[in-house]
């Protein structure tokens, strides 16, 4: 066989040749009418690939590159595509002169004649290993991502439901007083909670706080001001005084940062009097029915965490409350959603809104604003935590 059939070649054929052999990809021709499908044609670029001598290529078949790692099922693929005579392209293992291995994106393509008979096939061989390489590592970084994300999505229910176990599981029936509460978490872990607690027969507290941030870290912060608020409202029949107790624990002991915003409100049944106290929280507000009247509840007070107790100056204020008086207290999910032309839904209008609904039970009454503040923005869920207490004398 002549090792070197160019050479009798016209020389536009030399030409093509030529610009073949500065291929990056393999070239080989074979001939389909010889027994096990010779190379009959192999540019340089196959040469460089394989690192075989042109001599040491010409009148094999191209299964020489094959070896143990080789997929079976690849073979097959060239095998039957071989015999059918038609068109093909497969990525396979094959191994160079040397022994390295090199994945190799093999085409096929067959060659036929005026009457429709194949009489070569050529096949082009593209060097893939940095390719398949780096497209092995992203599938591994997937599936470690996706892995990761799963653990993730696992770990935020956990902290989710841990978030839920902290608030109260029942509102407590408190005689001549009617307590709601509506709790609307995000979908991702946040920092809103609230809690109620029984302090003696005739009193009782209502605390809503909201923690910086969301997911994880907001749970833990969640879950540790919580607890440091039940271990300091212990006893203490003073809002002003469980604000303190509560800063002075946890400030420098939270990440730099964050902190908490609360409001606190004690309520004495008997006397009909309610303390509160307010750390860097938005204002409640007192809706006097009778006399359609809807005042802001203040204090002084920094956030919690922030400062040293003795730079926080926490206040506190005593009402007188009345039958038919309602007490109301938000977090600021519910003040701060914006709508299309980015105005937020600010005190000024949430009074106004708080003045329209004034008649309306307690527990209505805080469906409304939550609807209210929805339709402000247009949107069917807050972009943050949103939780709403509230309470209304009865006669």
């Amino acid at each position: 066989m002549n090792k070197n059939p160019s050479l009798k070649l016209p020389a536009q054929l030399r030409l093509i040749e030529k610009a073949t052999d500065v291929a990056a990809e393999g070239i080989v021709i074979t001939d389909a009418a010889l027994p096990h499908n010779p190379i009959i044609y192999v540019n340089e670029g196959f040469v460089r690939i394989t690192g075989f001598r042109r001599e040491e290529i010409l009148g094999q078949n191209c299964r020489f590159l094959q070896g143990k790692e080789t997929d079976p099922r690849a073979i097959d693929q060239i095998r039957q595509a071989v015999h059918k005579q038609r068109e093909i392209i497969v990525e396979l293992l094959n191994y160079r002169k040397d022994g390295t291995p090199f994945w190799n994106r093999l085409s096929i393509t067959p060659l036929k004649d005026a009457s429709g008979k194949t009489t070569h096939f050529v096949g082009v061989q593209s060097d893939i290993t940095e390719l398949k390489n780096t497209r092995d590592q992203l599938e591994n970084a997937n599936k470690e991502l996706a892995k990761f994300q799963k653990e993730m999505i696992f770990q935020l229910e956990q902290a989710k439901r841990a978030q839920e176990f902290i608030l109260p599981a029942n509102l407590p029936q408190i005689k001549h007083v009617k307590i709601v509460s509506k709790f609307a978490p995000l979908a991702q872990i946040g920092g809103d909670f609230y809690d109620i607690i029984e302090l003696s027969e005739h009193k009782f507290g209502i605390l809503i706080a909201d923690v910086t941030g969301h997911g994880i870290p907001a749970a833990l912060l969640t879950f540790m001001s919580s607890i440091t608020f039940k271990n300091s409202s212990r006893g203490i029949l003073s809002t002003r005084d469980v604000l303190r107790q509560t800063n002075d624990i946890l400030f420098g002991h939270m990440p730099t940062g964050t902190f908490v915003s609360m409001f606190y409100l004690i309520y004495d049944t008997q006397k009909r009097e309610l303390t509160y106290s307010q750390a860097g929280h938005p204002p409640g507000f007192l809706l006097r029915s009778p006399k359609n009247e809807v005042k802001k509840l203040t204090t002084d007070g920094a956030l919690i965490g922030i400062f040293p107790t003795d730079f926080s100056n926490f206040g506190e204020n005593k009402i007188q409350l009345e039958p038919g008086d309602k007490i109301f207290i938000y977090t600021d999910a519910i003040i701060e959603a914006p709508n299309k032309k980015g105005e937020m839904l600010d005190l000024n209008h949430l009074q106004v809104t708080l003045q329209e609904y004034i008649d309306l039970p307690i527990d209505q009454l805080l469906e409304k604003i939550y609807q209210h503040g929805l339709e402000f923005c247009g949107e069917t869920s807050y972009d943050d935590d949103a939780t709403l207490v509230g309470f209304e004398v009865l006669e």
